[in-house]
């Protein structure tokens, strides 16, 4: 009789589950409860978190009601949940119910009024499809107009998993006159179309942005088509950017660059270019090459040289030769080279960061200090006449600078006396700012970026007076962003930034440390500024965080608290 009860009492169990809703009505409750979520908080600067947290717990439900779920978050006023909509998205086609989000955002996403939408569907689709979306992508492709989601439209067609079928469409759209754009479609254009791709390269290094330009070099370098006839004009044209990404592609050695024949003496062009970024460029593409010829022809440029890339060239002279006690003298160069050059043996290169650069060794650091004629913030020496300081002053950097501590000096009191000391130090050809960029704690969220003498100027007596007289009426308080204030660097003549902060920031486009790692780099990767960290009395992940992000721009890391 047990027996037979089992199967009617399972029976009455389904009908009765049934009755009263199965998985995917409970499911529906629950994305209702997290859209209620997202509701609640939108207007409160301090419940973002939870806002977070349920964009989170959408993408691991997924399907069609939790991806539009997130449609209205990309017109949200806390610009920093745009990303993690995106992740959310990633998140979903990921998921079990993978094939209805891929859906949803191939036929609707991909086609929203608004284009931080479809930028962030196209950025989530090359991140997790394959060749099934070749179809809706090609389509996306062929009639978008703004630059931005043409750009993550390309760079999501390159990342596809497979052979989607998109050849063609890149080379329709490529002579695109946004420059980034331009630079994006070829790239990706050389990838899928190959030496299909060449006549369309070649008409991008006549177009008038440098964007496009060193689109066309570097992807024509990829495909081996590169002209030898264009080098010349590659190399003393007026854009300093395809000829960055000529020093970055001679690592392809590739047969219309060989190396050394046609590569070397290109190489020795470049190191002595007018522009101080391409040389920056030229440096990293000595070391994306590894060779030992590379080391005379550094050496050569310690004594032309000066600041930020004589820096550049020591260091990466001690990472190529292992050698850290020569400094910048090119006479022990010279000395070590005649003795060790004949047999010397850079060994294996290091692995190459996903940019394709390598990374500076840990720096030895000799010329710091009193009486170094170096002058140091924090210990971090400053080599640099180019120079900006950009200041985390959100409100933690209120508290007691000491570990533990409940009273006494405040982090920002460490800062103003460390800047008064490294101000006095600094030579007065060089010119500097200082900068705080802050979101305020209320709705909307306001962001101000703050200058202290307003453009980069001499460091001049007036100057430090007037910057520090600046610092000492700024306050603790708000929210930290890095993003913005570094990128709205990149347009000014600054090639060196020292970034203080007491952590991760808590706020901007990008407030996670992994997609400021991702995002930060590519933004840089033409104007080759380096980012030097400071870290004020923290450590574990916001240590591992900072010192990440100066190795990926060829910055120096420090802590200036205990670690």
């Amino acid at each position: 009789m047990a027996s037979r009860r089992a199967p009617l009492c399972l029976i009455s169990l389904v009908v009765l589950f049934l009755a009263c809703g199965g998985p995917a009505e409970a499911i529906d409750r629950e994305v209702k409860d997290l859209i209620k979520a997202l509701e609640k908080g939108a207007r409160d600067p301090f419940e973002q978190k939870g806002r977070e947290s349920a964009m989170r717990k959408l993408g691991k439900i997924g399907g069609v009601d939790a991806a539009r779920a997130l449609i209205p978050i990309f017109k949200d006023p806390f610009i920093h949940l745009h990303d993690h909509a995106v992740s959310a998205w990633i998140a979903m086609v990921k998921g079990k119910q993978g094939a209805e989000s891929q859906t949803f955002l191939t036929n609707r996403a991909l086609g929203d009024r608004n284009p931080a939408v479809r930028r962030g569907a196209a950025v989530a689709l090359g991140l997790t499809s394959g060749d099934e979306i070749s179809d809706p992508l090609r389509a996306a492709l062929a009639k978008e107009k703004d630059p931005t989601v043409l750009a993550a439209l390309a760079d999501a067609a390159a990342r596809l998993r497979g052979k989607p079928d998109l050849r063609g469409v890149m080379l329709a759209r490529m002579n695109h006159k946004d420059g980034r754009a331009a630079l994006h479609l070829a790239l990706a254009a050389a990838q899928i179309d190959g030496k299909e791709a060449a006549a369309s390269l070649k008409l991008l290094l006549k177009h008038r942005s440098g964007l496009a330009r060193a689109g066309g070099v570097y992807g024509l370098q990829l495909i081996d088509a590169l002209p030898p006839i264009a080098i010349e004009d590659i190399v003393g044209g007026k854009h300093d950017e395809p000829a960055m990404a000529l020093a970055e592609s001679l690592a392809l050695r590739t047969t219309a660059v060989p190396w050394p024949e046609r590569g070397k003496p290109i190489l020795e062009h470049l190191l002595q270019h007018r522009s101080w970024r391409v040389r920056a460029a030229a440096v990293q593409g000595a070391l994306r090459l590894w060779d030992k010829q590379v080391v005379p022809m550094l050496i050569a440029r310690l004594k032309p040289e000066q600041g930020r890339i004589q820096d550049d060239v020591r260091r990466a002279l001690e990472t190529i030769t292992g050698q850290t006690t020569q400094g910048t003298d090119p006479e022990l160069w010279t000395a070590w080279w005649r003795t060790r050059g004949p047999d010397f043996d850079p060994g294996e290169r290091p692995t190459p960061d996903r940019a394709g650069n390598v990374a500076f060794r840990e720096a030895s650091d000799v010329a710091k200090g009193e009486g170094s004629g170096t002058v140091a913030f924090f210990d971090l020496p400053l080599q640099s006449k180019r120079l900006a300081f950009v200041f985390d002053l959100s409100g933690s950097m209120g508290n007691p600078a000491k570990k533990g501590a409940t009273e006494g000096p405040t982090k920002l009191d460490l800062l103003r006396k460390e800047m008064e000391k490294t101000l006095a130090g600094l030579p007065k050809d060089t010119v500097f700012d200082l900068y705080v960029y802050r979101y305020w704690s209320e709705y909307p969220p306001k962001t101000k970026l703050t200058r202290a003498l307003g453009k980069m100027m001499p460091c001049t007596k007036a100057n430090v007076r007037k910057a520090l007289a600046w610092l000492g009426k700024q306050n603790a308080k708000g929210w930290g962003a890095f993003y913005e204030p570094l990128e709205s660097l990149l347009a000014d003549d600054v090639d060196t930034v020292v970034l203080l902060s007491d952590g991760r920031p808590s706020r901007g486009i990008y407030d996670r440390d992994f997609r400021l790692l991702k995002e930060f780099p590519p933004a840089n990767r033409f104007r080759r500024m380096a980012v030097n960290t400071v870290l004020v009395g923290t450590k574990g992940a916001d240590a591992k965080f900072m010192r990440a992000f100066a190795e990926a721009t060829g910055g120096r890391y420090r802590n200036a608290g205990d670690e």
